[in-house]
């Protein structure tokens, strides 16, 4: 299980397949990504696998998970959407 600060996590993965000379990255923009290993953001645990976006307003970010989303376990996770 990994456990990146949420910082460092939004860094590593924000400008996937983009063009680095972008402000900000939109919903529409963002691309889908999966984790590479069973993660733990927010409080929530996340399975390997799971289909993630992250892209930025002007004044917030955003993590977003795909529906199909589980935990290790198996289970629903509680949160989908987490803001920073």
């Amino acid at each position: 299980m990994d456990y990146p600060g949420f910082e460092q996590f939004f860094k590593q993965h924000l400008r996937f397949k983009q063009h680095w000379n972008k402000k900000v990255i939109s919903m529409q923009d963002a691309t889908w990504q999966t984790l590479t290993a069973d993660t733990h953001l927010s409080g929530c645990d996340y399975a390997k696998g799971s289909l993630f976006k992250i892209f930025e307003t002007t004044n917030f970010g955003f993590i977003v998970f795909g529906p199909e989303t589980k935990t290790p376990n198996g289970h629903t996770p509680n949160k989908r959407i987490i803001k920073w």
